[in-house]
Order: structure tokens, then sequence, then C-alpha cells
């Protein structure tokens, strides 16, 4: 396995914002923030858009796309936030993966989505072998 290093929302926070190897891309609790600014975008739906994009770069960093996530996990602060996260969600996600999804608390105050995705670059679009 092999670490991209990138930003994480505390300092000398003790894991990895992805790892990966040939076949597989683990990218762990992403939020809507830019993490260079430590900012988080105002509503859930922002934050989500911010969220995913976030996810991106990283698949992308590790030579991963986003239609190549299998998993996710999920996590809303709030049902309130409930239709934006997921309304947003099926906009910018090319495939439909597995997933769990649950509401609770995040660690980042007014941070309304967290998401860890697993992505196996061996698949491309629709789930299917290369």
């Amino acid at each position: 396995m092999q670490t991209a290093e990138f930003p994480l929302p505390f300092v000398n926070a003790p894991y990895s914002r992805a790892l990966f190897d040939d076949d597989w891309i683990f990218v762990s609790g992403t939020i809507g923030m830019d993490y260079d600014t430590q900012q988080l975008a105002e509503s859930a739906e922002d934050q989500t858009r911010l969220m995913m994009r976030n996810i991106e770069r990283y698949l992308a960093a590790c030579g991963g796309r986003l239609d190549q996530i299998v998993n996710y996990t999920l996590i809303i602060a709030g049902a309130e936030h409930l239709g934006a996260v997921v309304r947003t969600l099926s906009e910018v996600l090319p495939t439909k993966p597995t997933g769990t999804a649950m509401l609770a608390g995040i660690a980042v105050p007014k941070a309304w989505v967290e998401m860890q995705v697993i992505a196996r670059k061996s698949h491309g679009a629709g789930g299917g072998a290369r």
C-alpha cells in the first residue's frame, strides 16, 4: 500500500487521507471543507459537492475515478440535512455503489456530511471489468 498525502482537518491526525495499491483505493472520511484554508462550505448541499470534489481529487491522485467507487460509508449530521445530501449525491455520483448511511455527529463542528469510499481501479464505469 502507498499513502497519498493530503491535508487533514486535525493537525497530526493519526490517519492517512488515502491509501492505494495497483487495484484498490481507500479514501478516509472526507468532509465538505477546503482543507488548505480549513473553511467549510455553508450548506449541506454545498458541503456535499465540495466533499465529492475532494474525493474525486484524492481518487485521481491514486489513479482512480469516481465511477470506480464500489462502496461508501456516509455520515449525515442530522435528519434536516438528509434530503439535500441524498439529492446532491444522486446528481454527482456517476454510478450506484453499495453503501451505508447513518445519522450521527461529525467531529468537525458545522460539518453536515462526511464520506469514506473504497474504489477498485480494475473496474470501469458500471462496475464491469476493464
